[in-house]
């Protein structure tokens, strides 16, 4: 209490003495508040006495009547922010590519479709709406190198895709979307074998991509460089493989 005294006392002194009243008022404001000069209390009271008032005119609070509150054990509240809530906020865009008429082409993962995976193509005149060019059975997704990505690529009017459910790849056309896609690659009983980082190689007609195959070693996938059109392949090995173009005016 002595040591509180002499501190106080202290403070007082500095204050009477100092036009510095705001600092050290603001430095001990542990103390109590009859230790504080009377002017700067008196500005204080009127500081916060007008926030006050402003914050009741501006945000009045309702306070809920006893039969609108509820009681239930820890953890078992319902809260009406739910997962769905919060997953469905918004779409995910991903890559993107312009196709032959200039416009351009986009994936977006949907949440309210599961997060299926969507390419759509803006509309060709200003103001319009964008289209789906993904049939809804279908989803733009591949598997390759566990995390994915490369999964479409559009060279003039056709995109080729992986689609998720069977990792195989199609092609289709962007301005025929009657038609549906046509796939590229066999179908193995399931999803086994995935493409990515695709080039259309159009001199020689072919698609040029990263292929992972799973079939013998899932916890080992071969990946090699293959040419889908002509189902050769180019490059084979265990290596790590991706980003795969054109260099040489003849391959």
């Amino acid at each position: 209490m002595a040591t509180l005294a002499i501190a106080a006392l202290t403070l007082a002194r500095i204050s009477s003495s100092s036009s510095s009243n705001f600092f050290f008022s603001r430095t001990f404001n542990h103390f109590t508040t009859k230790f504080v000069p009377f002017r700067i209390l008196h500005q204080r009271r009127r500081f916060f006495c007008h926030n006050c008032k402003r914050g009741i005119a501006s945000s009045p609070v309702t306070i809920p009547s006893i039969s609108d509150r509820m009681t239930a054990p820890y953890g078992s509240w319902k809260s009406p922010i739910t997962t769905d809530v919060v997953s469905g906020a918004a779409k995910r865009l991903g890559g993107t590519a312009v196709d032959a008429r200039g416009r351009l082409v986009w994936l977006e993962s949907r949440p309210a479709e599961s997060g299926r995976g969507v390419l759509v193509v803006e509309a060709e005149n200003p103001g319009g709406e964008a289209v789906d060019i993904t049939p809804k059975e279908f989803g733009v997704r591949t598997l390759a190198q566990e995390y994915g990505g490369g999964a479409f690529t559009v060279s003039g009017d056709v995109v080729f895709f992986a689609n998720y459910k069977d990792q195989r790849l199609y092609q289709q056309s962007i301005s025929s979307l009657d038609v549906p896609p046509i796939p590229l690659t066999p179908d193995y009983g399931s999803p086994v074998v995935s493409y990515a980082d695709g080039i259309y190689d159009e001199r020689f007609n072919r698609f040029v991509c990263v292929r992972e195959d799973r079939r013998e070693s899932a916890q080992n996938p071969s990946t090699t460089i293959v040419s889908v059109a002509l189902g050769s392949k180019d490059v084979q090995g265990n290596n790590f493989f991706v980003l795969v173009s054109l260099f040489c005016e003849e391959i």
